[in-house]
């Protein structure tokens, strides 16, 4: 079975659909973190004291792995921080979706007989 190209496809399916439904989940959180006085008051007391966080992973780390993020000595508040980190993850995230998915499609188009 190991050499059966439509099989490997549908297992390549499913791991795109897994990807695309955690970046979903992630979009969700975030777009809570942005709407609950809650959630974004222990988000600011992290950024504050650099701590870590299991619900977020690294995204409101103040250093970032990704150049591209924004980082926390451009802003002058850590509410400002937070809220360029929230858009620029957002973004990219939706970018990561868009390709996903535009890339499912065409493996869709694969696997039909």
């Amino acid at each position: 079975m190991e050499d059966c190209e439509q099989l490997n496809l549908q297992r390549l399916e499913g791991s795109y659909l897994k990807f695309i439904v955690e970046n979903h989940d992630e979009l969700s959180l975030l777009e809570h973190v942005e709407k609950c006085a809650k959630c974004r008051e222990q988000v600011k007391k992290l950024v504050e004291t650099g701590g870590q966080s299991t619900d977020f992973g690294n995204i409101f780390q103040r250093e970032a792995d990704d150049p591209a993020a924004p980082q926390f000595t451009d802003h002058l508040t850590p509410e400002d921080f937070i809220e360029a980190r929230i858009q620029w993850r957002k973004n990219r995230l939706t970018q990561l979706n868009e390709s996903a998915e535009t890339e499912l499609e065409d493996l869709r188009k694969r696997i039909s007989p």
